[in-house]
């Protein structure tokens, strides 16, 4: 088996999910001590310990929500001013610690979602792998790409961003206007795993594009793209 045959199977093999005959054939490139295998198995180890970065749902204290519900019952007549404004401040901060439980367990959700998503495209035969920059002082990393299930966008060393400002992804036709495929923005490392759960023509997208967006996102490029990657 090629290199090249070999480029979509690295992510299976580090996910332990390749089939034995394969991930046998690559065990005999790394006892070779294959430069190679070597390079592109560590990026794709890489790649799966972020896909995994999702952390487990924390339980609300048992007795959260009726706190929040008593906080927000009318409150009964009380003699003391400063009692009732203290009794309304205890509510407010209740109520505010379920919102942002309720927020962040919307964030898991959609993690877990995108985990899912990436896997499904890692594990299809037919997703073409595409690499970029290749070089550690440049962004770089990699685009998998799959005409029905979507496409992972994997990046490294991307520039950080102002606070008003996201990442857009953009698939760029042969013909006609980029089209959006997505809004995200890297960690403090410059790493970001993004990924687009809508079908890729391949046949007619000849380009993935990445551009600095207003951070609600734009219909269009408003910035030069920082990145352009062939698919062809």
């Amino acid at each position: 088996m090629t290199h090249a045959e070999m480029n979509a199977l690295y992510e299976l093999y580090a996910l332990g999910v390749l089939e034995p005959e394969l991930a046998a054939e690559i065990e005999r490139h790394l006892e070779e001590q294959c430069a190679y295998c070597r390079e592109h198995l560590s990026a794709a180890s890489a790649l799966c310990a972020a896909l995994a970065n999702v952390a487990e749902p924390v339980a609300p204290p048992a007795r959260l929500r009726e706190r929040v519900l008593a906080g927000l019952r009318p409150p009964k007549p009380v003699r003391s001013r400063k009692f009732a404004v203290v009794a309304l401040a205890a509510a407010c901060l209740a109520l505010l610690l379920l919102v942002r439980h309720v927020q962040q367990m919307v964030a898991l959700t959609q993690e877990r979602n995108q985990l899912r998503s990436a896997v499904e495209i890692l594990s299809r035969p037919e997703t073409r792998t595409v690499e970029f920059g290749r070089t550690e002082n440049v962004p770089h990393g990699r685009v998998l790409v799959n005409h029905k299930a979507g496409l992972v966008f994997v990046g490294s060393q991307l520039p950080q961003l102002a606070s008003n400002q996201t990442f857009e992804l953009w698939l760029v036709p042969a013909t006609g206007a980029p089209k959006p495929a997505g809004l995200f923005r890297p960690n403090q490392a410059g790493d970001s795993v993004n990924v687009s759960s809508a079908p890729v023509n391949t046949s007619t997208t000849k380009a993935v594009a990445v551009s600095i967006e207003p951070r609600q996102g734009s219909h269009a490029p408003t910035t030069k793209p920082i990145l352009v990657v062939p698919l062809g």
